[in-house]
């Protein structure tokens, strides 16, 4: 009787968007996203991403294309919600936005991330059904091509990369210098599908898993001899002032004279015997250009501590036209040059279609006006050309890149991580730069306002680094460099390589089936 009272119970099927059959179809999925979060920073459980979707393509082995789309964004959704609830943060706590509009815009772009993950399931799913394309021939690719254009689509948003997750894994990342970060996706996703054929048929493709070996430890090798290479050009002294100014005080005009007298304060102790004094993004909470007096005691702190200071500030033309902007000025007193960011944030620094969609602008932040910048050239300072990259920035592979084309010789990156306040936000800007480091062979200098500061060598080793929102000098040594990497020299050939080879891919087994 007790069996038959078994043979006789049936799972209830769950109803609305989500056809399941099982909790299991939708608890696979949400492991996934769990691991998603896990591997990343700060967390960083980086082996976890190594077998991180295997439960959603369990899912998805028999599913239909909408369930695998569902069990897909379901990952998603899990995954980047744990990654960015820090926009919330952000747009409210110091945006000026009330916290529902906060809520709705995070989930929003939570949403917009994970349906990158929908997709690839979806087509994954599609592949394997009507042309019996194996997934490990499809997974991977399509997974990376779908990371590359989340990089550029809608202005791009290239955050939590899978490969980002691998930042503590340097003997592994080094490759990046030749093939750039999205080879190390591909590999992640192409052992993903290694494990999934472990737990579905009990041994995965022989060949298929040889291949991917042989990458991983050559990759290794690599890496290996590239971390034993010591050899570095002439020694410089650099001083990273982290002022620590908070977020909700910063503009303030009442707080703007302490700002400046903190700043100078911080480095006529600690300027002296430097090469180069670093400051974070707007540091100098104004337009710089329009404040002759400030300008003229910034040339004599440069000349009583001898030594070149690059600092974030506010640069104006027209009247109304403002820059989020770097200003060099040399040891001798002369103002060298400056940058303006060309890569603003949306809704940040400015709206997007506004002139089209007026509403828009009630979306963007508390002085989200900013407009572009118009090149990634460097600076001349007296040691050399400094390449500089100004808050996000980072993210995009493409502009670290094009700034070294150009004749950076460091890459100089100010930052005001205050926005994020005391979330994972400050942990995973900074892994990003561990990566720009490695694919331009160049030192990383990192002012961030309330941390994190950090000085990360050419092989991406972050040499010394600050705790978030303590007041803080970092000190210490940094070369410049004219080599051009592989990558820095043909830029994302390895994407133009897999799409041509999984377009052939799929030509031949569209022949296959058609016959």
């Amino acid at each position: 009787k007790a069996m038959s009272s078994k043979a006789k119970l049936k799972i209830p099927k769950l109803k609305g968007i989500f056809n399941f059959k099982s909790p299991y179809d939708v608890w696979l999925p949400v492991l996934s996203g769990v691991m998603i979060i896990l591997c990343h920073s700060p967390i960083s459980l980086f082996p976890l991403a190594f077998i991180s979707l295997v439960p959603l393509l369990v899912s998805i082995r028999k599913e239909g294309l909408y369930n695998s789309f569902i069990k897909g964004l379901i990952s998603g959704v899990v995954g980047y919600l744990g990654l960015i609830y820090w926009v919330i943060v952000a747009m409210n706590r110091y945006g000026g936005i009330d916290i529902f509009t906060s809520i709705a815009i995070m989930l929003l772009l939570v949403l917009y991330m994970a349906l990158y993950v929908g997709i690839f399931s979806c087509i994954v799913t599609f592949l394997q059904q009507k042309y019996l394309f194996p997934l490990y021939l499809s997974a991977p690719f399509v997974w990376v091509l779908l990371e590359y254009l989340r990089g550029f689509f809608l202005s791009g948003f290239p955050w939590a990369l899978m490969a980002y997750s691998q930042h503590n894994f340097l003997y592994f990342i080094q490759v990046a210098s030749i093939t750039g970060v999205y080879f190390i996706s591909f590999l992640i996703i192409a052992v993903n599908c290694i494990f999934y054929y472990v737990w579905t048929e009990k041994r995965p493709p022989v060949v298929y898993s040889a291949v991917v070996t042989i990458l991983i430890i050559s990759s290794i090798i690599y890496g290996v001899l590239k971390l034993n290479d010591h050899k570095q050009e002439e020694i410089r002294k650099v001083a990273i002032i982290q002022g620590n100014i908070g977020q909700d005080v910063k503009w303030d005009e009442k707080f703007k004279a302490k700002t400046v007298e903190k700043y100078i304060k911080m480095t006529v102790d600690h300027g002296n015997g430097c090469d180069l004094v670093i400051w974070p993004e707007t540091s100098l909470p104004f337009a710089f250009n329009m404040a002759k007096n400030i300008e003229n005691l910034m040339k004599s702190l440069s000349v009583s501590i001898n030594a070149d200071i690059i600092f974030g500030t506010v640069h104006q033309e027209n009247g109304d036209k403002f820059y989020n902007s770097a200003y060099l000025i040399n040891r001798n007193g002369a103002l060298m040059g400056f940058y303006h960011k060309v890569h603003l944030v949306p809704f940040g620094e400015y709206t997007p279609l506004k002139e089209y969609i007026p509403f828009l602008e009630k979306i963007t932040v508390l002085g989200g006006s900013f407009s572009a910048g118009k090149t990634h050239n460097p600076v001349k300072s007296s040691m050399g050309n400094m390449g500089i990259l100004i808050c996000y920035e980072g993210i995009f592979p493409h502009i670290s890149v094009d700034t070294v084309r150009r004749g950076a010789q460091v890459i100089i990156n100010l930052t005001n991580d205050a926005w994020y306040d005391r979330t994972s936000a400050p942990f995973q800007h900074l892994t990003f730069y561990v990566f720009r480091a490695i694919e331009t062979d160049r030192f990383i200098l990192r002012a961030a306002n309330t941390g994190i500061s950090a000085i990360i060598d050419n092989r991406g080793r972050i040499i010394k680094k600050t705790n978030i929102f303590e007041d803080d000098v970092l000190k210490g040594d940094f070369s410049l460099s004219d080599k051009l990497t592989f990558y820095v020299r043909y830029g994302d050939w390895f994407m133009y390589v897999i799409a041509g080879v999984f377009l052939l891919f799929l030509l031949r087994f569209f022949k296959g089936s058609s016959k």
